[in-house]
């Protein structure tokens, strides 16, 4: 990817993987229940991703990642799940740990995130 993403859009990225995971798609009304953000905001980051070429979007429709955004949306729920099990690894209380994730992988390096990897395998 030429450009990188906002922290915005690697979240929404992350929750539209997250619902087709769970429920086969992801639509407008379940993204900003998740977020907790205006309908009118996910329209306007899902066209954003449209853009981009990770997202396929039709008014009123499904969203779907594309070939481009799955791979992208993917690593982004990997990283967020390495960093929740390493707080808790260490103790982390669950909620903190998950919003601590949610924070942290939109900064880290990927040599930090490798690191924090092998900690956990060989912990």
């Amino acid at each position: 990817m030429s450009r990188k993403l906002s922290k915005s859009l690697e979240d929404y990225l992350e929750i539209i993987y997250l619902l087709e995971k769970k429920q086969g798609t992801a639509r407008v009304k379940d993204i900003a229940t998740h977020l907790n953000v205006s309908l009118p905001s996910v329209t306007e980051m899902v066209r954003r991703l449209a853009k981009r070429g990770l997202a396929k979007y039709k008014r009123y429709g499904i969203i779907r990642l594309t070939k481009k955004g799955h791979p992208v949306a993917k690593d982004i729920y990997k990283k967020h799940e390495l960093l929740k099990n390493f707080f808790l690894s260490i103790g982390v209380d669950k909620k903190i740990a998950v919003q601590d994730a949610c924070l942290a992988e939109h900064i880290l390096s990927k040599k930090t995130m490798s690191k924090i990897g092998e900690f956990l395998r060989s912990s």
